[in-house]
This record gives structure tokens, sequence and C-alpha cells, in this order.
């Protein structure tokens, strides 16, 4: 498993990053989807792998200094 950060490319929702525990680039993007469908509330379009971008796998070491991971 590693750490990815799924970004959000679709400015209609609400642009967070966020950091998904995953086996590939693919499954995070569609956790983040399956996400969504359960979070949507009918007032926004549906968020597809389209609207998604990956930066990782990230390594806890990149990172300077301690933070919460959403």
């Amino acid at each position: 498993m590693h750490i990815y950060e799924v970004i959000m490319l679709n400015p209609e929702y609400d642009g967070e990053d966020h950091f998904v525990v995953a086996k590939s680039e693919e499954s995070a993007k569609q956790l983040v989807v399956d996400y969504y469908a359960q979070m949507n509330d009918g007032n926004v379009g549906v968020v597809t792998m389209n609207d998604l971008d990956v930066n990782g796998p990230v390594e806890p070491e990149d990172y300077a200094e301690e933070m919460l991971l959403n």
C-alpha cells in the first residue's frame, strides 16, 4: 500500500486534496470518487475520475514537518 495525494481539478467541488492509502493511483482516485458519491446531496454534479489527479506515491519523509492527513 502507498499514500497518494488525490487532487480535485474541478473548482465546482470543495477543492480539497485528499490523502489516500491505496494499492495504486487508479485505486486512490476510485476511493475519492466513491467517497463523493456517498456524500452527494444532489446539489452538485457527480465527481468522476476526470475531475481528479494524483500525486504520489507520497513518502512520509518527503515532508519537512508534521501534518494532519485529511
